[in-house]
């Protein structure tokens, strides 16, 4: 009985594990593509990207501007796309 309950256990978490490890890359994939298809130069460029998307205005990271009004607003309207 033991065993058995045991083994029942391994298997349950080695599912979580997969699980947790196939969510994580998923948020890597969809912040990497945030920052792929969202690097402008000009803030104007940024802009107008954000109205395709269908977000408005635009903010700075480091150097480059990105399209909406904040990150977690892009990856809202990148997952949409």
């Amino acid at each position: 009985m033991k065993n058995s309950l045991k083994t029942n256990l391994i298997s349950k978490l080695k599912l979580i594990n997969s699980f947790l490890i196939v969510f994580g890359f998923n948020i890597i994939d969809i912040d990497l593509k945030a920052h792929l298809r969202g690097n402008y130069l000009i803030e104007s460029e940024a802009k107008e990207k954000a109205k395709e998307l269908g977000c408005k205005g635009a903010f700075k990271l480091k150097e480059k501007w990105m399209p909406c009004e904040s990150e977690k607003e892009l990856h809202k309207y990148l997952r949409k796309s």
